[in-house]
């Protein structure tokens, strides 16, 4: 049971001192900051209790000091608790207490290098003066009490970061080397303010003498130990964030949060699922399936789904306490539904589960499978989608207490305080690396949980070997289980080096592959490939394949491309099938209005143009299909949108058109020895070999990325960016979108009908998200709720676009720019790209 330091041993409970203040009219609160300490430190026992954050941080500090003694493990869990009781100690600042709290009987002093009202540095200040004292006065031996100050040290600097976004531990040191810090350690020894002591470590050289043995000390950590110090930070200041808003939204508006997002009682999901059809069908076959063999001729496409999903089972079954397991399976061989089961198996080890995807729209895709699964029973309730797109969902009556509805929406949505979540691989990431204070306020919801990550060959291949090893240290310095799987998996394994170890939960994937009932869907031609393609070349070919009863899916790299054989095929004479275009510039709703008749089999004939935006995982069945070549993985991820119903036989041709390496930059797999310009590649994607080809991949990356010594090379980045704890560079290098600083969010403002007949008008929605921002009565939380509720709707109206400087728009609020008469721009539904130029966007 973790003990608190009692606040009144390090600040005069005699001195009016005051954490947070609520006016109502004319009415005046003031909480108590000791009050405000004591229920931080209620609502960390509570998470503590749910997520195990002293038992993680124990294991933390094992791998910092290994063989340490149990006195010096119950220092640092102390040191790790009382973050909490020391976080706003630094609110003794006599102009917080004036200005902020308007409390007047603290006298009006300013005090010598700090600014204004500031708390959080002073807070870290007074933790650093305890610890450091108290650990010097230790028994522990010399090695410990080193690690237990570098430890302390970072625990200081999380602190001091509370109210703001993680910068590097560097900048925070060179603080105190300079001479506004010595002169505010100078005023704090010398004459402390209303309600504090003196401090212990008067001399300002003292506390130069600490800063390098920090370095001293992280000098000699190891890239282990390194990581582990940089998910650390990130665990203790979500603990420290999530503990300080909820006790302060309690304060404030009386809302009490109980529930942290963890599954209480797996049976909910797993019974459901076990009842669905597909499930009690697998069951049902399992005993048959004993009795034949993968050479079997009676064997059916969902005879082989059943083996993967049994033969995945089993190797989970026999392997339970790895951390990372890899999925592989044939596109259309039942991986989404393979991944369910094993994720509902892991619950009972697991306390909480998040779906990852590439694209929102397969989250929406999968949120719809979990739906058919779990209708509106109990299990579905407890399933959240977290992105941009999609409204907050609250908990609760609304009508009977519409204050702590929202506030409770609010707080679930931010802390990801949801038993079962679905989100992006962006949105992961910024759990996982981003600095703003917001990215982590999930993060200690990674403790205990588990993680499937969908398509991970989506990321850029130059950042693979960081990523395999950051997840394998998170996972198990937070007790995870992730479960990565794909079509098309590179062994990540590999660039990990020899910790890094993975359980494969298809042993020999080759005889799923090879199996003709998947080898055979798709006939794959290379005849247009002799030669550098042209639009005139490619629309004489697409004419003599297209009606007679056919879907054809043509996809682009370069949406110009695009564009151009979309009005191609509209203006030639010879096609008379329906003609659709779908590319980035579409909204999710007009890609939604395309895709959905295909995938309910509405349509009989159809020549879909595309660029790629369509092809990992996106569920849609054509009958033939012409893709312009990237990156080998791609060309069989778009193999998987044809024939996907395994009815007759697909056919695709891959032709030569564009550049790849000028859309995908920065990655390796663009070697035209690793593309189809090689002829071992093409019969690499016929025979499905991906292993050789990733061999061939991760080859490569070793030499230029593994073991460059340059600043792009692995160890530079983990000795100077990650040992140094500078989140902004680590941010940056992990980055999976290379943001284009140029782009714009445009509403282009409208008239649509859904197809339920729900009549949206953009201009009406856009006043309305301009009024609720505006609205200065509309308390924080309710505000954010509603305001989620309008970004959904107005996100059909939403177009990312080129920046240009003479872009002439009619409104703008923040960074979304308005154009009311939007319905001008669009030409039989579609986006006219020229016409919206000529305005002064530039479409990307």
């Amino acid at each position: 049971m973790t003990k608190f330091i009692d606040w009144k041993r390090i600040i005069k409970p005699d001195v009016p001192l005051y954490a947070h203040l609520r006016e109502e009219g004319s009415r005046v609160e003031r909480e108590e900051l000791g009050k405000h300490l004591e229920l931080c430190q209620a609502y960390f026992l509570k998470i503590d209790q749910e997520k195990n954050l002293l038992k993680t941080a124990l294991r933390f500090f094992e791998i910092i000091c290994p063989g340490a003694s149990d006195g010096a493990a119950r220092i640092f869990a102390e040191m790790f608790a009382q973050v909490i009781t020391f976080h706003d100690i630094g609110k003794v600042n006599p102009l917080f207490q004036r200005l902020a709290m308007k409390n007047k009987k603290i006298p009006d002093r300013e005090i010598p290098g700090l600014s204004g009202r500031e708390h959080s540095m002073l807070s870290s200040i007074i933790y650093l003066d305890y610890y450091l004292f108290f650990i010097e006065n230790s028994s522990c031996a010399p090695k410990e009490q080193s690690a237990l100050k570098a430890v302390l040290w970072e625990n200081a600097y999380v602190i001091s970061k509370h109210h703001s976004d993680l910068q590097s531990m560097t900048e925070y040191m060179n603080r105190f080397r300079g001479p506004v810090m010595r002169m505010l350690l100078t005023s704090l020894a010398a004459d402390p303010p209303a309600g504090l002591d003196q401090l212990k470590m008067r001399k300002p050289d003292l506390w130069k003498r600490e800063c390098k043995e920090y370095e001293a000390a992280k000098k000699v950590m190891t890239r282990a130990q390194d990581i582990n110090c940089y998910f650390y930070i990130r665990l203790l200041s979500s603990a420290l964030m999530a503990c300080d808003y909820y006790a302060t939204t309690e304060f404030m508006s009386g809302t009490r949060v109980e529930e942290f997002g963890t599954v209480s009682d797996p049976s909910v999901f797993q019974n459901s699922y076990e009842n669905c059809g597909l499930v009690k069908e697998i069951r049902k076959n399992a005993e048959s399936l004993k009795h034949k063999n993968l050479k079997s001729q009676d064997l059916t496409i969902n005879d082989l789904r059943s083996w993967m999903f049994l033969e995945a089972e089993r190797q989970l079954k026999e392997y339970p306490d790895e951390e990372i397991y890899f999925l592989e399976e044939p596109t259309g061989g039942g991986k989404s539904n393979t991944a369910m089961n094993l994720s509902f198996q892991l619950l009972k080890d697991t306390k909480k589960i998040f779906y990852i995807y590439p694209f929102n729209t397969l989250v929406d895709q999968n949120l719809k499978s979990l739906q058919d699964i779990f209708g509106q029973d109990e299990a579905w309730k407890q399933i959240a989608v977290i992105n941009s797109l999609t409204p907050i969902r609250g908990k609760g009556d609304l009508q009977e207490d519409s204050t702590h509805y929202y506030e409770k929406a609010l707080l679930d949505r931010q802390f990801l305080n949801n038993p079962f979540i679905l989100s992006t691989h962006v949105s992961f990431f910024r759990t996982l690396f981003g600095e703003r204070r917001e990215d982590l306020f999930g993060f200690l919801q990674l403790s205990g949980s588990l993680v499937v990550l969908d398509e991970i060959q989506s990321y850029r291949s130059s950042i693979w070997a960081e990523i395999i090893i950051f997840l394998k240290e998170c996972a198990s310095l937070m007790g995870m289980k992730i479960i990565i799987m794909s079509a098309t998996l590179p062994g990540l394994d590999v660039l990990g080096g020899e910790s890094c170890r993975v359980v494969r939960l298809i042993k020999n994937r080759q005889q799923y592959f090879n199996h003709h009932l998947f080898r055979d869907r798709v006939q794959i031609s290379y005849e247009l490939m002799n030669e550098r393609m042209t639009m005139e070349r490619l629309l004489c070919h697409v004419v003599k394949q297209s009606g007679q009863g056919k879907k054809i899916l043509v996809t682009f790299i370069k949406k110009e491309s695009a564009y151009k054989f979309y009005h191609m095929l509209c203006q030639c004479e010879q096609i008379t099938v329906p003609v659709q275009l779908i590319t980035g510039d579409d909204s999710a709703y007009e890609r939604e209005l395309i895709l959905k008749p295909i995938r309910q089999k509405m349509v009989r004939e159809l020549i879909l143009v595309a660029t790629q935006v369509i092809e990992a995982g996106v569920d849609i069945g054509m009958d033939v299909g012409y893709k312009d070549i990237s990156k080998l993985d791609s060309e069989e991820q778009f193999l998987g949108r044809i024939n996907r119903s395994f009815e007759g036989h697909g056919l695709v041709f891959f032709f030569h058109m564009d550049q790849a390496e000028m859309i995908y930059r920065d990655d390796y797999r663009l070697d035209p020895e690793l593309t189809l310009l090689n002829p071992q590649m093409r019969e690499l994607l016929v025979t499905k070999d991906f292993p050789a080809y990733y061999e061939r991949v991760l080859e490569l990356l070793r030499k230029m990325r593994n073991e460059s010594s340059s600043s792009e090379g692995i160890a530079p980045f983990f000795e100077n960016s990650v040992k140094w704890l500078d989140f902004p560079k680590v941010e940056e290098r992990m980055r999976l979108i290379d943001e284009n600083k140029w782009t714009v969010s445009l509403v282009l403002c409208r008239v649509i009908v859904l197809n339920d007949g729900t009549e949206l008008d953009g201009f009406c929605i856009w006043n309305q998200y301009k009024a609720l921002l505006q609205d200065r009565s509309t308390v924080y939380a309710e505000k954010q709720v509603k305001l989620s509720e309008i970004r959904h709707w107005l996100s059909y109206f939403i177009y990312e676009l080129k920046w240009n400087p003479g872009l002439n728009y009619s409104d703008m609020v923040g960074e979304l720019y308005c154009i009311e008469d939007g319905e001008r721009y669009f030409e039989n539904g579609k986006l006219n790209r020229e016409r919206l130029e000529e305005r002064g966007a530039d479409s990307h």
